[in-house]
């Protein structure tokens, strides 16, 4: 019977969407009271300040029962529902920002989940009417030729979180399309059901008075990129870091500390990313899964692939200790 969370090696917790009785409803978000479950069941000693764990990863001392909070995208969410507990436990973590936001930009993959979650009753009905209308479109072909079986398998076995349905729709969306091209599927569906970006986007994302909060309190602000690009990989050294410098910048600017972290959007990344990272002199790097990279590599195999556990299966390790 698994009592406490078993994993055993420097790794990091990846934190995404959080909601409370009327606000912040999304598909995989959890509530205040399973955040705070699973920093007990993790266990709160064994969870370092990202000072701390930036302080062991340089000097080779990290032990395997450490562990760090993450969260990913900058969302006001984790500051609204999961800061309240970490002040209560006196915790801190690294909020791994990208940065168009911040600057006028809209951010649509975000905003495609709000829609999902405010008009559908559950995620597989947005799937059920996104599928007919792209297998009724001139991307049919192109959807139909990315969704190999194989692909799919070996994929959640990687994400084991993601169902048959997260997956297909993110290789149509990632594989059989461009970014632009996206975009253009998914506005009219929508304008459709009666709302609009502007609207969609309203108490999203942070701003720079909570990051300025959480750096004054001894939290850290991290790189995810300046506008999270489904696959970094397919862009360019020099794009790489353009995308990389803006986040830095704006980071520095706004909280007057040099990032020292990063975690990979998509967990896409190269040498070239690596490459960029060691030139703004940033100190570790998560991915966002237990598995390694690359074939016969192992995991934490350099300082800027940490593995990362995701909350869900957290949650389930926790569901099968109390029914075990």
């Amino acid at each position: 019977m698994i009592k406490k969370y078993p994993k055993k090696l420097p790794h990091g917790i990846m934190f995404h969407y959080f909601h409370d009785d009327k606000h912040h409803l999304a598909q995989g978000s959890i509530s205040q009271e399973d955040f705070e479950d699973i920093l007990q069941f993790i266990g709160l000693k064994r969870i370092l300040s990202p000072d701390e764990w930036v302080r062991r990863l340089n000097i080779g001392e990290l032990k395997p029962e450490d562990v760090c909070l993450t969260f990913d995208h900058g969302l006001l969410c984790q500051f609204d529902v999961a800061l309240p507990v970490m002040e209560k436990y006196n915790l801190k973590a690294f909020w791994f920002v990208y940065s168009s936001p911040f600057e006028g930009g809209l951010c649509k993959r975000e905003i495609y989940r709000i829609f999902q979650s405010k008009f559908f009753s559950n995620i597989d009905e947005f799937y059920q009417a996104f599928f007919e209308r792209i297998f009724n479109s001139k991307f049919a072909d192109k959807a139909h030729g990315v969704l190999k079986e194989d692909d799919i398998r070996q994929y959640k076995k990687i994400f084991q979180f993601y169902s048959d349905n997260d997956v297909k729709f993110r290789f149509i969306r990632d594989r059989a399309m461009t970014k632009s091209e996206f975009e253009e599927f998914m506005y009219p569906m929508i304008v459709d059901y009666g709302t609009s970006l502007a609207e969609l986007s309203k108490n999203l994302w942070l701003s720079n008075e909570h990051l300025k909060y959480l750096t004054k309190r001894g939290h850290s602000v991290g790189l995810h990129s300046y506008s999270h690009p489904m696959i970094l990989v397919n862009l360019s050294p020099e794009e790489q870091w353009e995308e990389y410098s803006k986040n830095y910048n704006h980071i520095k600017r706004v909280t007057t500390q040099s990032p020292t972290a990063v975690s990979h959007p998509n967990n896409s990344y190269n040498e070239d990313t690596l490459e960029v990272l060691s030139r703004l002199d940033i100190s570790c790097g998560f991915m966002s899964n237990m598995f390694p990279q690359h074939a016969g590599s192992q995991l934490n195999r350099s300082k800027y692939e940490i593995a990362r556990e995701d909350h869900s299966n957290i949650m389930k390790m926790k569901s099968a200790s109390s029914t075990s």
